[in-house]
Protein backbone atom coordinates (compact mmCIF):
# COMPACT_ATOMS: atom_id res chain seq x y z
CA UNK A 1 0.00 0.00 0.00
CA UNK A 2 1.40 3.50 -1.13
CA UNK A 3 1.33 6.32 1.36
CA UNK A 4 0.30 9.67 0.28
CA UNK A 5 3.62 10.91 1.43
CA UNK A 6 5.98 11.90 -1.50
CA UNK A 7 9.61 9.98 -1.61
CA UNK A 8 12.39 12.22 0.04
CA UNK A 9 15.46 11.62 -2.08
CA UNK A 10 18.93 11.03 -0.68
CA UNK A 11 21.08 13.62 0.28
CA UNK A 12 23.88 13.85 -2.57
CA UNK A 13 27.39 14.23 -1.61
CA UNK A 14 27.93 17.90 -1.77
CA UNK A 15 24.43 18.59 -0.04
CA UNK A 16 25.84 15.85 2.65
CA UNK A 17 28.82 17.93 2.98
CA UNK A 18 27.33 20.98 3.18
CA UNK A 19 25.57 19.87 6.34
CA UNK A 20 28.13 17.64 8.06
CA UNK A 21 31.62 20.49 7.56
CA UNK A 22 29.66 23.13 9.77
CA UNK A 23 29.11 20.39 12.72
CA UNK A 24 32.17 19.03 12.51
CA UNK A 25 33.99 22.24 12.11
CA UNK A 26 32.36 23.86 15.64
CA UNK A 27 33.42 20.26 16.74
CA UNK A 28 36.61 20.41 16.20
CA UNK A 29 37.43 24.21 17.26
CA UNK A 30 35.60 23.51 20.83
CA UNK A 31 37.61 20.16 21.59
CA UNK A 32 40.59 22.21 20.28
CA UNK A 33 39.92 25.58 22.04
CA UNK A 34 39.14 24.18 25.35
CA UNK A 35 42.63 23.53 26.82
CA UNK A 36 43.58 26.82 25.63
CA UNK A 37 40.95 28.98 27.22
CA UNK A 38 41.98 27.00 30.45
CA UNK A 39 45.17 27.80 30.27
CA UNK A 40 44.93 31.27 29.80
CA UNK A 41 43.08 31.49 32.88
CA UNK A 42 45.35 29.19 35.07
CA UNK A 43 47.35 30.80 38.03
CA UNK A 44 51.03 30.27 37.19
CA UNK A 45 53.01 29.67 39.96
CA UNK A 46 56.78 30.93 39.15
CA UNK A 47 60.18 29.76 40.26
CA UNK A 48 63.04 31.03 41.94
CA UNK A 49 65.61 30.78 39.35
CA UNK A 50 66.30 30.28 35.86
CA UNK A 51 66.58 26.34 36.18
CA UNK A 52 63.63 26.24 38.50
CA UNK A 53 61.46 28.06 35.60
CA UNK A 54 62.78 26.17 32.53
CA UNK A 55 62.39 22.90 34.52
CA UNK A 56 58.51 24.32 34.70
CA UNK A 57 58.37 25.13 31.47
CA UNK A 58 60.33 21.35 30.01
CA UNK A 59 57.18 20.15 32.54
CA UNK A 60 54.44 22.07 30.97
CA UNK A 61 55.54 21.04 27.80
CA UNK A 62 55.40 17.17 28.16
CA UNK A 63 52.25 17.56 29.98
CA UNK A 64 51.22 19.29 26.58
CA UNK A 65 49.92 22.71 28.26
CA UNK A 66 52.10 24.85 25.57
CA UNK A 67 50.96 28.17 26.79
CA UNK A 68 52.00 27.51 30.42
CA UNK A 69 55.06 26.53 29.30
CA UNK A 70 55.68 28.99 26.95
CA UNK A 71 55.17 31.63 30.09
CA UNK A 72 57.78 30.19 32.13
CA UNK A 73 60.14 30.53 29.03
CA UNK A 74 59.31 34.19 28.75
CA UNK A 75 59.83 34.73 32.53
CA UNK A 76 63.53 33.48 32.32
CA UNK A 77 64.19 35.41 29.65
CA UNK A 78 62.94 38.47 30.82
CA UNK A 79 64.16 38.21 34.69
CA UNK A 80 67.01 36.30 34.34
CA UNK A 81 68.87 38.16 30.77
CA UNK A 82 71.97 37.21 31.36
CA UNK A 83 71.88 33.73 32.69
CA UNK A 84 72.72 30.51 30.63
CA UNK A 85 69.20 28.94 31.22
CA UNK A 86 67.97 31.81 28.33
CA UNK A 87 69.02 30.42 24.87
CA UNK A 88 67.17 27.14 26.17
CA UNK A 89 64.05 28.90 27.46
CA UNK A 90 64.55 30.86 23.59
CA UNK A 91 64.29 27.20 22.37
CA UNK A 92 61.35 26.24 24.55
CA UNK A 93 59.55 28.91 23.01
CA UNK A 94 59.99 28.00 19.36
CA UNK A 95 59.12 24.44 20.70
CA UNK A 96 55.67 25.42 22.65
CA UNK A 97 54.67 27.16 19.63
CA UNK A 98 55.56 24.01 17.43
CA UNK A 99 53.32 22.45 20.06
CA UNK A 100 50.41 24.71 19.88
CA UNK A 101 50.52 24.54 16.19
CA UNK A 102 51.51 28.09 15.36
CA UNK A 103 54.18 26.67 12.89
CA UNK A 104 54.77 30.41 11.52
CA UNK A 105 55.83 31.38 14.78
CA UNK A 106 57.85 28.15 15.57
CA UNK A 107 59.63 28.32 12.48
CA UNK A 108 60.56 31.89 13.07
CA UNK A 109 62.11 30.89 16.35
CA UNK A 110 63.63 27.95 15.35
CA UNK A 111 65.24 30.18 12.81
CA UNK A 112 65.96 33.15 14.86
CA UNK A 113 67.82 30.69 17.28
CA UNK A 114 69.95 29.22 14.75
CA UNK A 115 71.12 32.58 13.60
CA UNK A 116 71.36 33.64 17.04
CA UNK A 117 73.27 30.73 18.62
CA UNK A 118 75.42 29.22 15.62
CA UNK A 119 77.07 26.92 18.00
CA UNK A 120 74.70 25.87 20.02
CA UNK A 121 73.88 22.28 20.56
CA UNK A 122 70.62 22.07 19.32
CA UNK A 123 72.02 24.41 16.21
CA UNK A 124 75.23 21.90 15.59
CA UNK A 125 73.12 18.55 15.50
CA UNK A 126 70.53 19.95 13.53
CA UNK A 127 67.33 19.98 15.39
CA UNK A 128 66.37 23.05 14.98
CA UNK A 129 66.94 22.80 10.78
CA UNK A 130 64.74 19.38 11.39
CA UNK A 131 62.34 21.19 13.25
CA UNK A 132 61.63 24.14 10.91
CA UNK A 133 61.40 21.30 7.82
CA UNK A 134 58.94 19.56 10.37
CA UNK A 135 57.03 22.23 11.17
CA UNK A 136 56.56 23.09 7.32
CA UNK A 137 54.90 19.62 6.79
CA UNK A 138 52.50 20.48 9.51
CA UNK A 139 51.32 23.33 7.31
CA UNK A 140 50.42 20.98 4.25
CA UNK A 141 46.51 20.78 3.74
CA UNK A 142 45.52 17.04 4.94
CA UNK A 143 42.75 14.44 2.89
CA UNK A 144 39.86 14.71 4.46
CA UNK A 145 36.47 13.44 2.61
CA UNK A 146 34.66 16.68 3.43
CA UNK A 147 37.44 18.49 1.49
CA UNK A 148 39.15 18.02 -2.08
CA UNK A 149 42.13 15.71 -2.10
CA UNK A 150 45.43 17.96 -0.82
CA UNK A 151 47.37 17.20 -4.46
CA UNK A 152 44.29 19.62 -5.86
CA UNK A 153 45.26 22.44 -3.45
CA UNK A 154 48.52 25.25 -3.31
CA UNK A 155 51.47 23.19 -2.80
CA UNK A 156 53.38 25.88 -1.45
CA UNK A 157 53.69 24.69 1.95
CA UNK A 158 54.74 21.34 0.13
CA UNK A 159 58.14 23.04 -1.54
CA UNK A 160 58.62 24.78 1.34
CA UNK A 161 58.94 21.65 3.04
CA UNK A 162 60.96 19.96 0.08
CA UNK A 163 63.68 22.82 0.23
CA UNK A 164 63.64 22.95 3.90
CA UNK A 165 64.06 18.99 4.35
CA UNK A 166 66.52 18.87 1.49
CA UNK A 167 68.84 21.62 3.13
CA UNK A 168 68.95 19.85 6.74
CA UNK A 169 69.40 16.39 4.73
CA UNK A 170 72.36 18.51 2.83
CA UNK A 171 74.18 19.59 5.98
CA UNK A 172 73.05 17.17 9.02
CA UNK A 173 72.63 13.78 6.70
CA UNK A 174 74.14 11.70 9.70
CA UNK A 175 72.42 13.57 12.87
CA UNK A 176 69.79 11.64 15.58
CA UNK A 177 66.98 13.37 13.03
CA UNK A 178 67.87 12.13 9.44
CA UNK A 179 65.88 8.78 9.22
CA UNK A 180 63.04 11.02 10.26
CA UNK A 181 63.61 13.67 7.47
CA UNK A 182 64.38 11.49 5.15
CA UNK A 183 60.65 9.81 5.76
CA UNK A 184 58.79 13.23 5.30
CA UNK A 185 60.92 13.80 2.54
CA UNK A 186 59.87 11.00 1.39
CA UNK A 187 55.45 12.02 1.80
CA UNK A 188 56.44 15.29 0.83
CA UNK A 189 58.16 14.07 -2.80
CA UNK A 190 55.04 11.92 -3.43
CA UNK A 191 52.68 14.90 -3.09
CA UNK A 192 54.16 16.71 -5.26
CA UNK A 193 54.59 13.66 -7.82
CA UNK A 194 50.45 13.20 -7.11
CA UNK A 195 50.12 16.94 -8.00
CA UNK A 196 52.23 17.35 -11.13
CA UNK A 197 49.84 14.37 -12.02
CA UNK A 198 46.40 15.90 -11.40
CA UNK A 199 47.94 18.98 -13.76
CA UNK A 200 48.79 16.49 -16.58
CA UNK A 201 45.87 14.94 -16.32
CA UNK A 202 44.18 18.24 -16.14
CA UNK A 203 45.94 19.26 -19.76
CA UNK A 204 45.31 16.07 -21.29
CA UNK A 205 41.78 16.23 -20.72
CA UNK A 206 41.96 19.56 -22.37
CA UNK A 207 43.78 18.24 -25.36
CA UNK A 208 46.90 19.85 -24.40
CA UNK A 209 49.27 17.15 -24.55
CA UNK A 210 52.60 19.79 -24.91
CA UNK A 211 51.52 21.29 -21.28
CA UNK A 212 50.96 17.48 -20.17
CA UNK A 213 54.40 16.25 -21.56
CA UNK A 214 56.04 18.87 -19.66
CA UNK A 215 54.38 18.37 -16.18
CA UNK A 216 55.29 14.49 -16.73
CA UNK A 217 58.68 15.08 -17.60
CA UNK A 218 59.20 17.16 -14.82
CA UNK A 219 57.86 14.69 -12.47
CA UNK A 220 60.72 11.99 -14.35
CA UNK A 221 63.55 13.94 -13.57
CA UNK A 222 62.89 15.63 -10.33
CA UNK A 223 60.57 12.91 -8.42
CA UNK A 224 61.98 9.44 -9.33
CA UNK A 225 61.66 7.92 -6.12
CA UNK A 226 57.81 8.90 -5.88
CA UNK A 227 55.60 5.90 -5.69
CA UNK A 228 52.96 6.49 -8.73
CA UNK A 229 57.13 6.86 -11.04
CA UNK A 230 55.70 3.65 -12.83
CA UNK A 231 52.51 5.63 -13.72
CA UNK A 232 53.84 8.82 -14.90
CA UNK A 233 56.47 6.83 -16.91
CA UNK A 234 53.83 4.87 -18.71
CA UNK A 235 51.63 7.66 -19.33
CA UNK A 236 54.10 9.73 -20.60
CA UNK A 237 54.94 7.06 -23.16
CA UNK A 238 51.42 7.12 -24.47
CA UNK A 239 51.40 11.14 -24.79
CA UNK A 240 55.05 10.37 -26.64
CA UNK A 241 53.25 8.32 -29.11
CA UNK A 242 50.17 10.14 -29.79
CA UNK A 243 52.21 13.03 -30.61
CA UNK A 244 54.61 11.01 -32.89
CA UNK A 245 57.68 10.80 -31.21
CA UNK A 246 58.19 7.02 -30.72
CA UNK A 247 61.97 7.83 -29.39
CA UNK A 248 60.99 9.41 -26.58
CA UNK A 249 58.32 7.20 -26.23
CA UNK A 250 60.34 4.26 -26.18
CA UNK A 251 62.91 5.72 -23.89
CA UNK A 252 59.77 5.92 -21.55
CA UNK A 253 58.79 2.41 -22.07
CA UNK A 254 62.47 0.84 -21.49
CA UNK A 255 62.93 2.97 -17.73
CA UNK A 256 60.22 1.62 -16.64
CA UNK A 257 60.67 -1.68 -17.60
CA UNK A 258 64.21 -1.54 -16.23
CA UNK A 259 63.58 0.34 -13.04
CA UNK A 260 59.85 -1.38 -12.52
CA UNK A 261 60.90 -4.44 -13.53
CA UNK A 262 57.73 -5.94 -11.28
CA UNK A 263 55.24 -3.93 -12.10
CA UNK A 264 51.53 -4.18 -13.00
CA UNK A 265 52.53 -1.84 -16.19
CA UNK A 266 55.95 -2.91 -16.69
CA UNK A 267 54.11 -6.25 -19.44
CA UNK A 268 52.29 -3.15 -21.03
CA UNK A 269 55.40 -1.30 -21.62
CA UNK A 270 56.98 -4.04 -23.32
CA UNK A 271 54.08 -4.56 -25.79
CA UNK A 272 54.28 -0.87 -26.73
CA UNK A 273 58.37 -1.23 -27.13
CA UNK A 274 57.83 -4.09 -29.27
CA UNK A 275 55.10 -1.98 -31.22
CA UNK A 276 57.21 0.80 -31.67
CA UNK A 277 60.22 -1.39 -32.81
CA UNK A 278 58.23 -2.89 -35.43
CA UNK A 279 56.08 0.17 -36.17
CA UNK A 280 58.94 2.17 -36.57
CA UNK A 281 61.94 -0.19 -37.93
CA UNK A 282 64.07 2.88 -39.53
CA UNK A 283 64.49 4.09 -35.84
CA UNK A 284 67.99 4.76 -34.39
CA UNK A 285 69.09 1.87 -32.07
CA UNK A 286 67.81 2.82 -28.32
CA UNK A 287 71.26 4.75 -26.24
CA UNK A 288 71.88 4.39 -22.60
CA UNK A 289 69.68 6.08 -20.29
CA UNK A 290 70.83 9.08 -18.04
CA UNK A 291 70.76 9.18 -14.78
CA UNK A 292 67.79 11.00 -12.73
CA UNK A 293 67.91 13.82 -9.91
CA UNK A 294 67.29 12.21 -6.26
CA UNK A 295 66.36 13.99 -3.31
CA UNK A 296 69.31 16.05 -1.54
CA UNK A 297 71.90 15.32 -3.90
CA UNK A 298 72.86 19.21 -3.80
CA UNK A 299 76.47 19.28 -2.72
CA UNK A 300 76.89 19.91 1.23
CA UNK A 301 77.97 23.32 2.60
CA UNK A 302 80.83 23.98 4.33
CA UNK A 303 80.65 22.00 7.70
CA UNK A 304 79.79 24.12 10.82
CA UNK A 305 82.78 25.30 13.69
CA UNK A 306 82.66 22.74 15.94
CA UNK A 307 81.05 24.44 19.53
CA UNK A 308 83.02 25.83 22.10
CA UNK A 309 82.82 24.54 25.50
CA UNK A 310 80.63 27.91 26.75
CA UNK A 311 77.14 28.18 28.60
CA UNK A 312 75.20 27.84 24.88
CA UNK A 313 76.85 24.46 23.85
CA UNK A 314 75.45 22.82 27.37
CA UNK A 315 74.98 18.80 26.13
CA UNK A 316 71.40 17.66 26.33
CA UNK A 317 69.87 14.74 28.30
CA UNK A 318 68.03 13.66 25.47
CA UNK A 319 68.63 13.16 21.75
CA UNK A 320 65.27 12.35 20.82
CA UNK A 321 64.00 14.25 17.85
CA UNK A 322 60.67 14.33 19.46
CA UNK A 323 61.39 15.62 23.18
CA UNK A 324 62.71 18.89 23.76
CA UNK A 325 66.24 18.90 24.90
CA UNK A 326 67.45 19.84 28.54
CA UNK A 327 70.82 21.29 29.81
CA UNK A 328 72.55 19.28 32.08
CA UNK A 329 73.27 20.78 35.15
Amino acid sequence: MRSGLPAVPAPTKPRLQAVLFPVVFVALLGTSGCASFIENFRPIVYGKSAKENYEKGIRSLKGESHLDAAKYFNYVRQSYPTSRWVPWAELGLADSAMGREAYIEAIDGYKAFINAHPRHAKTTDGYCAFKVGEAYVKQIPSDWFLIPPSYEKDQGPVGDAQRELTDFLNRYGQSAYADVARKLIGEVIQRLADHELYVARFYLERNRPKAAIWRLEYVVQEYPRAKRDAEVLLLLGQVYLKQDNPKDARDAFRRLLIEHPDDHRAPVAKIYIDYIATRFGDLPPPEPLGPRKLPGTKPAPAAVAAPTNNDDDLEPLAPDPTTPATPTN
